[in-house]
């Protein structure tokens, strides 16, 4: 039987980690993380195996467990289901992505590939499976070009070339700031850019929203590496762009109700998102999270169908804000 599409990303995701020179001889757990956050999903250790004996079955692939490094690699180094040619499947996954590349041109970033995306689209279009018909029958959501946009790709090349920038930041009612920062990672988080790195300013890794910044310029100063950055789990407890790495994931419970059971158990709120209990009335999933900002504002978008479990630190903020809001709003606080 073909592999469906979610297997085939997974493959291509464990085929990364197993020919990523920067991280050796990743563990099952290092695999699994890297496949829930690209993929949004959880997978369980055993189903990385599965796809294992998968690609050992389609490709050949020389998959063995090192002793030594206690990690997975390939017994022949220059292997990759990337010299492969794509399956009809992959075609159609191809085929769909044409769609999604139509929303990158005429951005700023992919000025200089415009050429490039115009041959995948022109010579490799939905059209060609359908027969002769141009009528569009995919449509997604154009996304919203937001202001800072203009910054990525000198921050790609920074990060690329391992060059330092200084960096002229405004957080919101707050006075500009220069910050000598080394830029490590680019995330997009609902629309909205951002750059993490070592700010020399604030001697430690930090999150720039690029619609924050004013002005930037490459610096002559050296670039600063930091050993106990890594990319793949900077953000692994945060809902959102929000980090606190001095704080401690805590255990989160949410009760949803049957009208948005099929919405939560199909769209995660975070990729450590497990179901606890499921019946007729309810349906309670369990999260090891931050509490920050971007989670308590999830909550809130559910309304009425969702109730906080625990901890009771994050009821208490969820009230606290939605009194607010009630507040501005000039709705009278029930007694």
């Amino acid at each position: 039987m073909p592999a469906n599409k979610s297997a085939l990303l997974r493959y291509r995701i464990i085929d990364h980690c197993l020919t990523n020179n920067r991280k050796r001889y990743p563990t099952l757990q290092d695999i699994c993380n890297r496949i829930e956050e690209q993929l949004e999903k959880p997978i369980s250790e055993s189903m990385v195996n599965k796809d294992f004996g998968a690609m050992k079955k389609i490709y050949g692939a020389p998959i063995a467990y090192c002793k030594t490094q206690r990690g997975y690699h390939y017994t022949q180094p220059e292997f990759s289901i990337r010299e492969f040619p794509l399956t009809h499947e992959e075609i159609d996954a191809l085929d769909f992505s044409t769609a999604l590349l139509q929303q990158l041109k005429g951005t700023r970033m992919f000025e200089q590939f415009e050429g490039a995306i115009n041959k995948v689209i022109e010579g490799y279009r939905i059209s060609k499976i359908l027969g002769k018909s141009e009528q569009a029958i995919i449509q997604v959501e154009a996304p919203v070009i937001s202001r800072g946009t203009q910054w990525l790709e000198t921050i790609l090349h920074a990060i690329i070339n391992r060059q330092t920038l200084a960096i002229h930041y405004q957080p919101f009612g707050q006075e500009e700031r220069v910050h000598i920062f080394s830029p490590y990672l680019l995330r997009e988080y609902r629309n909205r850019w951002y750059a993490v790195g070592y700010s020399l300013r604030r001697e430690q890794v930090i999150v720039m929203a690029l619609d924050r910044i004013n002005s930037l310029e490459t610096s002559p100063l050296s670039f600063v590496s930091d050993s106990g950055f890594n990319p793949d789990t900077y953000f692994q407890h945060s809902v959102g762009i929000t980090q606190l790495h001095d704080a401690v994931p805590e255990t989160v419970v949410l009760s949803f109700s049957p009208q948005q059971a099929a919405y939560i158990l199909s769209q995660p709120l975070h990729h450590s998102q497990r179901v606890i209990k499921q019946n007729d009335s309810e349906v309670v999933v369990q999260l090891y999270v931050y509490l920050t900002s971007e989670l308590v504002m999830a909550v809130l978008g559910f309304g009425k169908e969702v109730k906080v479990l625990q901890p009771e630190s994050l009821k208490a903020k969820v009230i606290d804000t939605a009194k607010g809001v009630l507040a501005i709003a000039g709705v009278p606080e029930q007694a």
